[in-house]
């Protein structure tokens, strides 16, 4: 009988503190609210929640609240989702890291970028948001695809910006053709391979490829993106003509994802269980090239957590943030739909409180 009791006891007081470690991470999210926040975050640690919250609205207009189902436009953390399908192509042995673009497409213009160039950013291509805003090269009024992208590169060969392999240069253009890859070895679709291979073996439910304009996506889920200016918001850029031409381009952004299915991400990574674990360690890993960055990830460390990776993303008023640290298993996603600039504040403040003992 007195077992049971203090047993009670026990998970009495260990509920308190658990809800004393809510309100305490709760408060600090109020302060980047009222600066200006708007968006869903999640902190865990071995492989369990230790806080989520949602902070605001998914549409400012009908003032629809941010919930745990608020789908968000990851922006270029899409580029490590990008990455692994590579891999999963690679541990197929359909291809490999030394890989040749000219061995794929014979009438590709550029010689020796391989595929490992491509994953580091070594491959000198010039990015595409940037060509694609010239005349000569695409007319704005419409939406370009990858195929369009490669069409480009084809027949006017804009100039590299430095011999494959011997820079470090971050390039969109770069993981757009990872996805052609994708393409060109799977025959699918790359928003259909990812999710045959990606969200639905990990029960990914609430993640997908969208492109808004190109192919309208009317689930009540998605956010609305908006630009910050000063402490109001407008509407996103991305319904204005000079920003629908990248519509139609994957790879290197255009996932779209939730805090939940983020952790769900995380887990398979540790686990291995999509790509396996010596592939995951060169995803992790950098090189004398590329000395901070990995396949998709941003790759650095410290003395007190070891290694650990992460990434940023923004793209038409989506501002992400995403780290993971193997040492502590601990995990941060901080998904933001009103360009708020503070996300790398926001993970620091989660890591901090997050952490502190309950008292």
């Amino acid at each position: 009988m007195k077992r049971v009791f203090w047993s009670v006891i026990f998970a009495g007081l260990c509920q308190i503190g658990i809800g004393q470690k809510q309100f305490q991470l709760d408060s600090v999210m109020r302060v980047h609210q009222n600066r200006g926040f708007n968006g869903s975050v999640l902190y865990s640690r071995n492989d369990s929640v230790v806080f989520k919250g949602n902070y605001g609205f998914a549409n400012f207009e009908t003032e629809l609240p941010l919930s745990d189902e608020t789908i968000f436009d990851l922006a270029s953390l899409s580029k490590q989702f990008t990455a692994v399908c590579i891999i999963q192509l690679i541990q197929k042995d359909l291809l490999s890291f030394d890989t040749k673009l000219e061995d794929v497409w014979i009438d590709f213009p550029y010689q020796g970028i391989t595929i490992e160039h491509l994953l580091r950013h070594q491959s000198g291509l010039p990015d595409y948001i940037e060509f694609l805003g010239k005349k000569q090269f695409w007319n704005s009024e419409q939406i370009a695809t990858n195929h369009d992208l490669l069409a480009i590169l084809s027949e006017f060969s804009p100039p590299l910006e430095f011999a494959p392999g011997t820079k470090h240069v971050y390039s969109n253009t770069g993981y757009a053709i990872l996805a052609s890859l994708v393409e060109k070895i799977s025959t699918l679709e790359f928003e259909e391979y990812i999710r045959v291979n990606v969200f639905e073996p990990l029960e990914m439910n609430s993640s997908k490829v969208v492109r808004r304009i190109y192919r309208p996506d009317l689930d009540s889920r998605l956010a609305i993106g908006y630009y910050r200016k000063g402490k109001s918001n407008k509407p996103n850029s991305l319904y204005d003509n000079k920003m629908k031409k990248y519509d139609g381009i994957v790879g290197d952004g255009m996932i779209h994802s939730t805090t939940l299915d983020l952790l769900k991400w995380k887990k398979a990574l540790k686990h291995n269980r999509i790509i396996s674990e010596e592939n995951k360690d060169k995803m992790f890993s950098t090189d004398e090239v590329s000395t901070a960055y990995g396949y998709g990830l941003v790759v650095q460390s410290s003395e007190a957590a070891g290694k650990y990776v992460l990434h940023t993303g923004s793209w038409q008023g989506f501002h992400t943030f995403l780290l993971y640290i193997p040492r502590t298993d601990e995990f941060v996603a901080v998904l933001s739909n009103n360009s708020y600039e503070e996300n790398a504040s926001i993970n620091n403040d989660l890591l901090k409180y997050g952490r502190k003992r309950d008292d």
